[in-house]
């Protein structure tokens, strides 16, 4: 997090020769952060003014879990950097729900549910990691808690509680977030995009892809 204008930030990064890096830098007016901080605050008593976060510093670093979803969105954004028929209303939008993601974590936001231990979230987290490592090929619901050292029960309940979704949801949730960057990037056509992210039908794949993102997956080249 930077106090100053962007025009005033300086960074350095030396990487190895032997690596490639990408980066992606955000930045949004302190007013616009504050402001949103204000709408995230879950009671009047909560203020989280960007000030407080910096702490009377110039600099200061914040490091945040990066799951899929965010990832996704990091891709989207320096694909469309690229594109010259990009969309500055998608990238905004892409941006905009990149920051909320890392806000929430940044105030502690998502409260440990009842009955999970520090332990039992990282085994959840854990659980989605397998998750996105395996999607094509994933594991049963016992296989993956045996797996990940849960009982099938709190493999269940804690993944809703924690993460929003089921198990088999947040797959899918993985699974299509996937075929969208690569029918985006036009690395494979609908039928190659269903079987690389494990659909056997394409016909369901087409369906479940309308219900999410409101388009057909065939006319996506049409718009990227």
């Amino acid at each position: 997090m930077e106090s100053s204008s962007l025009q005033d930030f300086r960074a350095q990064f030396y990487p190895s020769a032997q690596e490639q890096y990408v980066s992606l830098s955000l930045a949004i007016p302190v007013a616009l952060f504050d402001y949103a901080a204000d709408q995230l605050a879950t009671s009047p008593n909560m203020h989280f003014e960007f000030d407080r976060l910096i702490k009377g510093q110039a600099f200061r670093c914040y490091y945040f879990e990066n799951d899929t979803r965010s990832m996704v969105l990091v891709k989207r954004l320096i694909a469309d950097f690229e594109n010259a028929n990009r969309s500055p209303l998608m990238m905004e939008a892409s941006a905009l729900e990149l920051l909320n993601m890392h806000m929430n974590q940044l105030f502690f936001l998502t409260p440990r549910p009842n009955g999970l231990s520090k332990g039992d979230i990282q085994k959840l987290h854990r659980a989605k990691q397998i998750l996105e490592s395996c999607m094509t090929d994933p594991p049963s619901l016992l296989a993956l808690a045996k797996m990940v050292g849960l009982n099938d029960f709190k493999l269940k309940t804690g993944f809703k509680a924690c993460f929003g979704m089921t198990v088999f949801e947040y797959l899918r949730h993985v699974r299509l977030d996937h075929a969208m960057m690569l029918l985006r990037e036009q690395t494979a056509n609908v039928t190659e995009a269903a079987m690389i992210v494990g659909y056997s039908n394409v016909s369901a794949f087409s369906e479940q892809f309308i219900r999410k993102f409101g388009i057909r997956p065939s006319s996506i080249k049409k718009y990227y």
